[in-house]
């Protein structure tokens, strides 16, 4: 009688840790996302750069920001567009230079990474 209670009660938690493994919200607590926690007002020079992307509160991180991702790899955050000139001015210097590049086909581009890396999300 007892160890049938004991093998019940195993069977019982095993499923109720699937359940709540394969829930969505543990699922997403799982998920490492890759925020910036601060951004630096300093501007970044423009030819150190090779594309962006755009960082949101509404998907999980602590501030809107604009991420530069430099030709070395490093992600370099920066305020909203909205609340820095330069960011803006920058945004649209790498837009023009992306536009460019797919309508010469990569052969104006400098570097042979660039028309892997310029994705702008």
């Amino acid at each position: 009688m007892a160890s049938a209670l004991i093998s019940a009660l195993s069977v019982l938690l095993c499923a109720l840790a699937l359940i709540l493994y394969s829930s969505p919200a543990a699922a997403q607590a799982d998920l490492a996302l890759d925020c910036c926690l601060t951004v630096s007002h300093k501007v970044i020079p423009k030819h150190v750069l090779l594309t962006y992307r755009k960082q949101f509160r509404v998907d999980g991180c602590p501030r809107d920001a604009v991420v530069f991702i430099t030709r070395k790899e490093l992600n370099l955050c920066a305020p909203p567009a909205a609340e820095e000139h330069w960011v803006k001015e920058t945004i649209k210097f790498l837009d023009t230079r992306l536009k460019m590049c797919k309508a010469t086909k990569f052969h104006v581009c400098n570097s042979p990474q660039i028309h892997h890396s310029f994705t702008v999300l």
